[in-house]
């Protein structure tokens, strides 16, 4: 359509050209009389020829360097989406958008940006020609969708491919742009089945409302940012808010980030204390920041900031080296030596490296895989259950043992418990706060002990802090305990002696 138009528009010119050209010579030659006559004519009409002929090289040149321009936009959209389709380059898509504000008496209502799967995968469409097909799919069905249906209208939408995303500019009201998102969502996992492409759909999208104080980048940029926490989350789709934007400040990240270069952030061990042995099994890295200015901080305090900001994949390596570390001190010097369980956050987990980063520090550091728990949320669990699957297999079949950290919390489809590897569940401390008081809550706990078992899975009750809790615990069959009943988290001096000479084992050897 575009280039039907452009073709019409050079002949016209051309045509215009032609006919004030042909008239100045006809004048000059004499060949209309009436016209030689009037003594302006007569004496400009060479002039007038000469200007005509100025205009149509001015014209071709123009019209030369036109097309110079549109063919470097093909090649740019054929790199990108393997289509010659100006539609999709983000210049054009402003002016067209510049059109549609002028001709739509309503405001402009939503901006939704998508991919087809992760920012890391779609930005390899430099090296990938697999992606680029994926593109190109997706833009034709971008056409498509205005061609094969009636309901929307042209007038409605303005696309464009920005930055590896595509972006939709729509008029739709927000039912009507999610039935959009919908169809895309659909769609996007039909195309890479149909031409069997070999990308990992997973499309995310970021949807922001169009402001009338707002330019229409800045409207952008709040989808993009919409899209970025919704692959940050694991969520298909999210809104903007401002919410979304309450990041640390510049000074907090780089007090942050100086924390983590002058090592003052440091690994505390809470012991996990076996009902059935009555010994001390095992423990949790816990990180702590200890700052000149604020004193010992728990996570709390300061791992929202990291994820913020971005530095959570420097504290979530910190902490597994430190971990590793320990264990080869601790085996250096003869000291008693149990498993350690490690978190990572949900960035870190489905990171394409996590394997191979945990597996760089483990051989460099000589530390054996048997020492080391691999624990994981609930909620990261059931972000992708696909990818979870694939990760788990392969951290157990490299010989690592698997915790589920906050079970209980949210685990929709009980039916995904027994299909990933866990060996070991700990029931969110949330449950475990009310087993004294609240009945309820005793026979969840009761039932989750039951299912897990069931599933031949180790129990860990977390947040244990008195010793009522701990009958009941023991009554219902729960395997381990940890909480400050038994110990707070300690630094690893402080760990190792408690281990050494700690009460309750203490008792149980004097019986």
């Amino acid at each position: 359509m575009y280039k039907q138009k452009q073709r019409f528009f050079v002949l016209m010119i051309l045509l215009l050209v032609l006919t004030v050209l042909l008239l100045g010579l006809s004048i000059a030659a004499g060949i209309i009389p009436s016209l030689k006559n009037i003594p302006f004519l007569e004496q400009g009409a060479s002039i007038l020829a000469m200007l005509s002929g100025g205009l149509a090289f001015a014209m071709v040149f123009k019209i030369t360097s036109i097309n110079e321009s549109m063919r470097s936009l093909h090649v740019e959209n054929r790199y990108y989406l393997s289509r010659e389709s100006l539609f999709y380059n983000y210049q054009l898509f402003e002016k067209r958008i510049e059109r549609l504000v002028k001709s739509h008496k309503k405001q402009g209502t939503y901006i939704v940006v998508f991919s087809a799967s992760k920012r890391a995968v779609m930005r390899n469409v430099y090296r990938n020609n697999t992606v680029t097909q994926l593109n190109g799919f997706i833009s034709d069905y971008l056409n498509a969708l205005l061609a094969e249906n009636k309901e929307y209208k042209s007038s409605d939408f303005a696309f464009c491919y920005y930055h590896g995303q595509f972006v939709i500019y729509t008029y739709l009201p927000l039912n009507e742009t999610q039935e959009i998102i919908s169809k895309i969502n659909k769609e996007i996992y039909a195309i890479v089945e149909r031409n069997d492409i070999k990308v990992f759909a997973l499309p995310y999208f970021g949807v922001a409302e169009v402001r009338k104080d707002q330019s229409l980048f800045e409207t952008l940029d709040n989808a993009l940012t919409a899209r970025d926490y919704a692959e940050k989350h694991f969520e298909p789709e999210t809104f903007y808010s401002d919410d979304l934007r309450k990041d640390a400040s510049l000074s907090e990240v780089e007090e942050l980030r100086e924390a983590i270069a002058n090592n003052e952030l440091e690994v505390y061990y809470q012991p996990k204390y076996n009902l059935e042995t009555k010994r001390f099994v095992g423990s949790e890295a816990l990180v702590r920041w200890n700052s000149p200015r604020y004193g010992l901080l728990a996570p709390a305090r300061f791992l929202d900031r990291a994820e913020i900001s971005g530095l959570i994949h420097e504290i979530d390596m910190f902490v597994f080296k430190r971990v590793c570390e320990d264990l080869a001190s601790i085996r250096r010097k003869g000291d008693r030596m149990l498993p350690v369980s490690v978190n990572f956050s949900m960035y870190e987990f489905y990171s394409p490296d996590f394997f191979d980063n945990i597996s760089m520090i483990i051989d460099k550091t000589g530390t054996a895989r048997n020492l080391i728990e691999i624990e994981v949320t609930e909620t990261t669990a059931q972000a992708n259950p696909f990818m979870t699957t694939s990760i788990l297999k392969k951290l157990k079949d490299s010989g690592f043992r698997i915790l589920m950290d906050d079970f209980g919390l949210g685990f929709s489809n009980l039916g995904n418990l027994n299909r990933m590897a866990f060996d070991t569940v700990k029931i969110d401390k949330s449950f475990i706060d009310g087993l004294i008081t609240d009945s309820k809550s005793r026979e969840i706990v009761k039932f989750l002990i039951a299912l897990c078992k069931t599933n031949n899975m180790e129990v860990i009750a977390e947040g244990v802090d008195k010793v009522e809790q701990v009958e009941i615990l023991r009554k219902a069959k729960c395997d381990t305990i940890q909480g400050y009943y038994y110990s707070k988290p300690l630094p690893l001096a402080q760990y190792q002696a408690f281990l050494a000479n700690n009460p309750f084992e203490k008792k149980e050897e004097g019986k």
